[in-house]
């Protein structure tokens, strides 16, 4: 085979043999004062490796439906395959089941009372619970009393964070870590662990910035994934504490004015605080409160409006929105049973806890 290849002179001609040596060769037109010159060897192209051959394995095939009317026909023996809202919430199942490098904890923020920060923290463990299942923790941080543990299943004790941390030296010893579960609020088939407030009112904080670092460092050895409520002052040292370690921060809202105006402000705050870069990385969680069935009406016109505002501000500051429709079974703010939400708000929290494990 003649080949060109490129020397000092800028024209040298060879033959490569079958086994890949090189030999000089007359270039067309005959011999020349440039076939002297020496002509590097010809590199033998790579051979794929075990590495190339797995890449190459095709996409896994997807498996028949099992949602809707396709997965009723399924389960009589068809195998239809899933409409395009099942595909999306394969999608997001497995985003919320990626691994993740080492522990993570993710703050849960607006300096507004009843912006559904404690709904929102239950909702994202529950769903985070059963997607990934293991060692995930919802912890009210409230710098007083907060509610997280009035919407937790009841456990066999009214122990709280506080209870805690009198007693965090026992957990020094890894001996003494079944204890743990001694303080925890098992979720049941939600399967996560709630650590509940103080459950005493008061105007001082029990639980401060000090505190709540022992305490994260303490918990981090137990739990991959923890979330944190948080409180309605920026100037609590526990609220503080708090953004400062979050790998992640989850903004919540009522898609309400007055409730999306505290949270224009509590980005402020954390912008001031030079968080935000880490706030870019975060989600905005945006609830609907309760509409009118007429779709035509003021009010119902008002709260689109509404929510588009509150989309078109939060974008500039968060990776991602996810909006969660009104919910009655969230209405009266008692114990939350997960089985008893819509299948719409269910959808919604998975495709929240997805973007917020994207973000981590």
């Amino acid at each position: 085979m003649l080949v060109r290849a490129t020397g000092k002179d800028g024209h040298s001609w060879v033959t490569v043999a079958v086994d890949g040596t090189v030999a000089l060769a007359d270039p067309p037109g005959g011999r020349d004062a440039h076939m002297h010159e020496p002509v590097p060897a010809l590199v033998p192209p790579r051979k794929p490796s075990a590495a190339d051959f797995g890449a190459n394995a095709p996409e896994p095939a997807t498996h028949p439906a099992e949602q809707g009317w396709r997965g009723v026909l399924n389960s009589l023996g068809l195998r239809l395959g899933p409409a395009v809202d099942e595909l999306k919430d394969r999608q997001w199942r497995a985003a919320a089941q990626r691994g993740l490098a080492g522990h993570k904890t993710v703050v849960v923020v607006n300096l507004k009372g009843g912006s559904t920060k404690t709904t929102a923290s239950y909702l994202l463990g529950a769903t985070l619970g059963r997607v990934r299942g293991g060692n995930v923790l919802a912890w009210d941080n409230n710098e007083n009393q907060g509610t997280l543990g009035d919407l937790a299943m009841p456990a066999s004790h009214d122990l709280t964070a506080t209870d805690l941390f009198a007693n965090i030296d026992r957990f020094a010893v890894s001996s003494n870590s079944p204890e743990l579960m001694n303080y925890m609020r098992p979720q049941g088939g939600n399967r996560f662990s709630v650590l509940a407030s103080q459950n005493k009112a008061s105007n001082q904080e029990v639980i401060n910035g000090s505190a709540f670092a022992q305490l994260h460092g303490m918990l981090r050895q137990f739990y991959h994934l923890i979330l944190v409520d948080t409180g309605n002052a920026a100037t609590a040292s526990t609220w503080r504490a708090a953004v400062e370690i979050a790998d992640e921060i989850v903004l919540v809202a009522l898609n309400k004015r007055d409730s999306a105006k505290k949270l224009a402000a509590t980005v402020d705050t954390l912008i001031s605080q030079g968080l935000e870069a880490k706030l870019a990385r975060g989600v905005l969680v945006l609830t609907e409160p309760a509409r009118p069935a007429r779709k035509c009406s003021a009010r119902h016109k008002a709260s689109d409006e509404q929510r588009g505002v509150t989309v078109d501000h939060f974008r500039h500051y968060v990776r991602h929105v996810v909006t969660v429709p009104y919910d009655e079974a969230l209405a009266d703010g008692s114990q939350v049973v997960f089985e008893n939400l819509a299948p719409a708000t269910q959808r919604a929290y998975l495709a929240a806890t997805a973007a917020i494990v994207d973000g981590l």
